[in-house]
């Protein structure tokens, strides 16, 4: 059962050793995965003793449970360090002057009237 707390100390070293969200999925895998150190002992129980296994069980889960507590609270670290590090990227400085705007242009058909009142005065007095 030293074994156990052994696992779990490596597993908390690695997860706060972690700099991604993705380091930190392979420490998930590596001791909470389905191949992974802590599964294997709880699939070993079943060549302990009847009397030893419901203990051994408990400190597994308990185990298990400690080093899911450390990953969540790590990964939400991560993220939040990740998002402050965005934001800060993408600052606006709102005492910058404005774009200003652009003056259109008269639309087509409008142009052409003009064009035609220019040729034709006497259209343009009536």
């Amino acid at each position: 059962m030293e074994n156990i707390e052994i696992l779990l100390a490596e597993g908390k070293a690695a997860a706060e050793q972690a700099t991604s969200t993705q380091d930190l999925d392979q420490v998930r895998v590596q001791y909470l995965g389905k191949k992974g150190h802590l599964t294997q002992l709880l699939k070993g129980l079943g060549a302990l003793s009847a009397e030893e296994r419901p203990q051994a069980g408990a400190k597994i889960n308990e185990a298990k449970q400690a080093l899911q507590d450390v990953l969540n609270s790590r990964k939400q670290s991560l993220e939040s360090a990740a998002l402050e590090a965005k934001l800060a990227e993408e600052t606006i400085d709102v005492t910058l002057p404005g774009r200003g705007q652009s003056q259109g242009g008269l639309h087509p058909v409008t142009k052409t009237l003009e064009r035609i009142e220019s040729f034709l005065p006497v259209l343009a007095t009536a």
